[in-house]
């Protein structure tokens, strides 16, 4: 009986499980069909269906051929995992290292001290063997100070930095100009209308602009009047507002508020517009380098994609473009000096890039009335050959090439011709004393020369020097080569010849020899000056800018040691007692309304002659050797043409030191003819008298960063 009752409940248990069971999978499928039914509603099946064709790229050279398979048997085959030779083997192991050094090297050059970070950073600009792939994460790691350093190195591979956020895109340029002009809005208010330059140029070219109320809508036709011109939006347009952007970016009080208006990202959109244009890239480049000033912006540069921008302008090989780039990155570079900047005008020229050399002295150039540091100091414009003791080789490739014309191409005789000259003067010209070029007319008792080379300095000048190519920084692209271990700088100012051309009322302030004078002498402060042994290297009115501020400095009891500093001073053409250019008559006065630099140089001008005597007071306290050149040559003004000597020989003579008397004229004599010129030469005569040098063993970057100490 008992067996029959426990029969009956499993039989109702089995029962009642099932049930359960079907119940349950019937209530289930009634809410999976639910669901379906919702998510059907709120997604479009169909879009899941008719999705964009995705790819997947394989860096393989066994997937090369894979297209040309008919069938998947044939691609499996094709795709069979070949024995591995033992050269791949070395090869893999040997990226696999470089990639874990490399990555490694980043943690050291972002957690480690100074002296580690600065070699980890020099090691990882010289691993090779790396993949797109490892430089691209590398960029992912890098943070700005990091970037910052690896991008001054010369030739750094611009993997290592990424591309600009959204740089894939195409602007517009109605677009791009909208958000300019709303850039320059904002900068306008942020300095509350205080730079009249600004203000000026947004009532002019944009006709919603406001100011006091007042709206500058042209709507002149009421009163009788006619409108002027509407501003075509064109990439013309733009360029003005590039332009205004740089002037008031260039006064250091506002230079900040660009970063706070936005305006890094909006710059990089005007790039990609004008980065064709070399002009516009310069200026940008130049706004970059006032905000570069301030190093607390670094990391809004940084993600903004200035760096990368940034360290491939420095790579050119237009000067006007790599020297301000150079200078953003060396000011922004807090591993290589963080008391030491480079503000606007003032330009390093050498050493742009990171090195490991140490420079022992600081040559500074300055140039004169409307000059400027890539136009005064370049090389001479090769002129017509004269007779000489070249002509003969002349004379035999005319001969030669007249022979062979017809037989080999005209540019493979000469350079063959050039050839054989080189060779036979590197063989016999080593017995021979060469006279140098630009060679002096006249000189004093204290004149010193050099006026020759050796046959054998000659052949290693010719090797050096390209004159198919002339420099157009010849500061920048010699001395290194004959002195590396110094730091070239160059000073680059604005000087108008009459009072009629625009200027900016802010900056017309300083515009005397005395408020320049103090203006640079600050400048040049904030780029280390006063701290290694000087050579000053002047033309026309640089020169008295020189002169101005050592006796300024002398006065104040020298505190910074410029003076104590200063070895030489090299004037070319400076006018110790004015020009006689500079003296105009009454009624020529009215009509061109000289500047105040043009007033200033008058000859027998008393503050010149004050000047002067007070210069060679501070050269009794402070010895210095004084060089003078002077032209001895007219020089033409084009629109004039007229010949003027602009500084006579009793001018250019201060009375102290050696001088010359050089066959050129104004524009000219600061410009050497090639290496081999007197006026370079003497340089550098100069330079290695009072800088020493010294030789260093070169090591392997990845040696050196697993050794105990390097010096940066």
């Amino acid at each position: 009986m008992y067996l029959k009752k426990f029969r009956k409940y499993v039989y109702f248990l089995k029962s009642t499980g099932a049930c359960a069971i079907i119940m349950g999978s019937c209530w289930l499928l009634y809410q999976v069909n639910d669901s379906l039914k919702i998510l059907n509603s709120a997604v479009n099946s169909n879009a899941l269906d008719a999705g964009f064709t995705q790819y997947i790229y394989i860096d393989d050279s066994k997937f090369k051929d894979s297209f040309i398979y008919d069938n998947i048997n044939d691609l499996r085959f094709s795709t069979l995992k070949k024995q591995p030779t033992i050269s791949k083997i070395i090869e893999k192991g040997w990226k696999i290292i470089n990639r874990n050094l490399a990555y490694r090297l980043v943690y050291v050059a972002q957690h480690g001290d100074k002296s580690e970070r600065a070699r980890a950073i020099d090691s990882l600009n010289n691993l090779k063997q790396l993949e797109d792939w490892h430089y691209c994460r590398i960029a992912q790691m890098l943070d700005g100070e990091t970037a910052t350093a690896l991008s001054r190195f010369p030739n750094v591979d611009l993997r290592f930095f990424l591309k600009p956020p959204d740089y894939h895109l195409k602007e517009n340029l109605h677009d791009v100009i909208e958000m300019t002009k709303d850039l320059l809005s904002k900068l306008n208010t942020l300095c509350n209308s205080t730079h009249p330059c600004l203000s000026q140029f947004l009532s002019k070219n944009f006709k919603d602009f406001q100011k006091e109320g007042l709206i500058f809508d042209y709507d002149l036709t009421s009163i009788g009047l006619s409108a002027p011109p509407e501003v075509i939006w064109n990439t013309d347009l733009l360029e003005n507002c590039v332009h205004a952007i740089y002037h008031h970016s260039s006064l250091e009080e506002y230079s900040q508020d660009l970063v706070k208006s936005g305006g890094l990202l909006i710059l990089m959109k005007i790039q990609k517009i004008l980065h064709k244009n070399i002009d516009m890239c310069i200026l940008l480049a130049k706004i970059l380098s006032n905000i570069s000033l301030h190093n607390e912006y670094l990391e809004d540069i940084f993600k903004s994609g200035w760096i990368g921008i940034l360290a491939l302008w420095s790579q050119n090989k237009d000067i006007r473009l790599s020297a301000p780039a150079g200078r953003a990155l060396a000011n922004l570079d807090i591993y290589e000096s963080e008391d030491i900047k480079y503000p606007k005008r003032i330009y390093l020229l050498y050493p742009l890039h990171k090195t490991c050399i140490v420079p022992k002295a600081d040559i500074v150039f300055l140039h004169g009335l409307l000059g400027g540091a890539f136009i005064t100091w370049r090389q001479r414009d090769p002129q017509a050959p004269e007779l000489g003791s070249n002509d003969h080789k002349k004379y035999y490739e005319d001969d030669v090439l007249s022979d062979l014309a017809g037989e080999y191409p005209q540019e493979f005789m000469k350079d063959l011709m050039r050839d054989f000259n080189y060779w036979e003067w590197k063989k016999i010209g080593n017995d021979y004393e060469v006279v140098l070029d630009d060679c002096p007319e006249k000189a004093n008792n204290e004149a010193l020369g050099p006026y020759s080379c050796k046959g054998e300095d000659l052949n290693i000048i010719d090797e050096t020097e390209n004159p198919t190519s002339p420099t157009r920084c010849w500061p920048k692209d010699w001395l290194p080569i004959d002195h590396p271990y110094i730091r070239v700088l160059g000073i680059n100012y604005e000087t108008n010849l009459s009072m009629w051309s625009p200027f900016c009322p802010i900056e017309s302030t300083k515009s005397t020899l005395h408020e320049r004078s103090n203006e640079y002498a600050t400048k040049l402060l904030m780029a280390g000056i006063g701290k290694k042994p000087i050579i000053w290297v002047c033309h026309s009115m640089g020169g008295l800018l020189v002169k101005k501020m050592l006796v300024e400095e002398w006065r104040s009891g020298d505190s910074h040691n410029i003076c104590k500093n200063t070895r030489s001073i090299l004037f070319y053409s400076t006018p110790h007692k004015g020009s006689r250019v500079a003296a105009l008559r009454q009624m020529t006065q009215m009509l061109i309304w000289p500047s105040i630099e043009v007033q200033e140089l008058r000859e027998e001008s008393p503050k010149l002659l004050e000047l002067h005597q007070d210069f060679l007071k501070m050269l009794e306290d402070y010895p210095m050797e004084i060089v003078s050149f002077s032209e001895t040559k007219p020089t033409l003004v084009s629109p004039l043409k007229l010949s003027y000597l602009f500084v006579n020989s009793d001018s250019a003579n201060p009375g102290v030191g050696e001088f010359y008397e050089i066959p050129l004229n104004h524009l000219t004599i600061c410009k050497p003819a090639n290496r081999r010129s007197f006026l370079y030469q003497k340089l550098i005569s100069i330079v290695k008298r009072h800088v020493n040098s010294e030789k260093r063993t070169e090591v392997s970057p990845i040696i050196n960063y697993f050794l105990p100490k390097r010096i940066f």
